[in-house]
């Protein structure tokens, strides 16, 4: 049991190395492989499988390969080992024949989520075949904090998506987590333990990256829709309780802290109905992947509602178009620029020096949540541009300046913002060449197929795993 224990506290520290990595990228830009975050992850996630392998070494101990590949649990410590390891260099191969992103929910980046969550079940499941007890806590704990992963952008206040999306990834992320705490962990507060965990390492994560300063993510409101799932569970005990129960929690928890919340990503009202619709056939489709068919007399009703659930997710998702990341893959420095920027509600004046001079006809641009706004930069002499644009919502926005070059290339520079507020920002940025554009054609729609389509069957195969076994007592 110690060396799960190691592996989910392993894992939880791989979670907040995330989180400190996304947020270096907000507020500094693109790092290397031996930054500090990737440092710790990759590291926390190497004592996570080492743990995990050790146990499996003593759990197969005296047997031979195929009694000890019956064994679903070492099964699935391999499958979701594996789909870590795969994740990396299928990383570094997207970039190198595509060209650089840095979205979340980029092909090769969701595998590598999707395998931590896998993983993050699979260490809740061992816990729970090695007697449970109050170590299921942990492991419980890191389901439900890995659910959140997707989001990990909208809590951080960098969408690179339509608000929109937020709170239905939210909802559908937590749901799973929730129909796989309750398959393993029969006490019945266990959701609610989970979320104590989950809100507690998140607490934990905002003084560190202050302290370092840098900008945090929200803590988010997980125990609220926890305390919902639980208390709905004493009167109704189907998992198809949870399809509109927790959809409902997250907009009534989410919606009206996200604008008190710091560096939250905010829902306009207008949004709200089309969030929780998706959010319904989100969860929906969840339970339905996860436990089956509802038992009902009206099969033909029951098949259609779940279609309808079913197209009300994937359509809308289909329509969206391409993220423009706020770190596009920052390419070779090419010298510094020195950024006065004023913030007025939403409007946003700059003045922009940079070194070495450039030639005249710059832009300024502005960015958030795929949306791309542009206004000139008048040169007012001695190597300085100034210019100004007004931003249609409030939060943080990438601001660019971007030089003509004498090739075919500009030099750029950037910096955050946030809109709605009054300040006013001094800093040095560098400026640099950016990569060339991600290449489109059929190598990439087949590689992005293949690796979402990978990632995929992983979060099918999660959700099913594990029914049909034998509950354990209640704690």
């Amino acid at each position: 049991m110690n060396r799960l224990i190691t592996a989910a506290a392993g894992g939880l520290l791989a979670l907040f190395a995330m989180y400190w990595d996304d947020s270096l990228h907000t507020d500094v830009g693109r790092d290397t492989f031996w930054s500090p975050p990737h440092a710790l992850l990759y590291g926390s996630l190497m004592v996570t499988l080492a743990a995990i392998a050790w146990w499996g070494i003593e759990r197969s101990r005296g047997q031979d390969l195929r009694t000890t590949m019956a064994d679903p649990l070492l099964r699935w410590a391999v499958v979701s080992a594996g789909a870590i390891g795969i994740s990396a260099p299928a990383d570094e191969a997207w970039h190198v024949a595509f060209g650089r992103d840095a979205v979340l929910w980029s092909p090769p980046h969701l595998l590598a989520i999707v395998a931590t969550f896998a993983l993050a079940v699979t260490l809740l499941r061992a816990i729970a075949a090695e007697g449970g007890g109050g170590s299921l806590v942990l492991g419980s704990g890191l389901v439900l904090a890995a659910s959140l992963a997707p989001v990990m952008e909208y809590e951080s206040d960098v969408p690179q998506y339509s608000p929109v999306w937020f709170l239905p990834a939210a909802a559908t992320g937590i749901t799973l987590a929730i129909v796989l705490i309750r398959r393993f962990d029969p006490h019945p507060w266990a959701v609610t333990r989970a979320a104590l965990v989950a809100t507690a390492v998140r607490l934990a994560v905002i003084p560190v990256l202050a302290g370092l300063g840098h900008s945090t993510p929200i803590v988010p409101p997980v125990l609220v829709v926890a305390l919902a799932a639980d208390v709905v569970r004493g009167w109704r005990t189907s998992p198809w309780g949870l399809a509109p129960v927790v959809p409902l929690a997250v907009h009534a928890a989410y919606v009206p802290l996200l604008p008190v919340l710091p560096h939250g990503t905010t829902l306009a009202a207008d949004w709200i109905v089309p969030s929780l619709l998706v959010s319904l056939g989100g969860s929906a489709l969840v339970v339905l992947l996860a436990e089956g068919l509802p038992r009902t007399g009206l099969p033909f009703i029951r098949t259609a509602g779940l279609a309808v659930a079913a197209l009300t997710l994937a359509l809308p998702l289909l329509s969206t178009g391409r993220a423009v990341a706020h770190d596009p893959g920052q390419g070779t420095e090419a010298g510094e620029a020195r950024w006065r920027a004023m913030v007025r509600g939403s409007r946003i004046d700059v003045t922009v020096a940079p070194e070495p001079g450039t030639t005249s006809g710059a832009t300024l641009v502005a960015r958030r949540a795929g949306e791309e706004l542009s206004a000139p930069l008048q040169s007012s002499g001695s190597g300085v541009y100034r210019g100004s644009i007004v931003v249609p919502d409030s939060g943080r926005w990438f601001v660019y300046a971007a030089f003509p070059d004498t090739g075919t290339r500009s030099t750029q520079t950037w910096i955050p913002v946030e809109a709605g507020s009054s300040q006013v920002l001094q800093e040095t940025r560098p400026l640099y060449l950016p990569p060339a554009p991600q290449k489109d054609g059929a190598g990439r729609m087949t590689a992005a197929v293949a690796l979402y389509g990978l990632s995929g069957v992983i979060l099918v195969a999660v959700a099913r795993s594990g029914r049909g076994r034998t509950q354990l007592p209640q704690a």
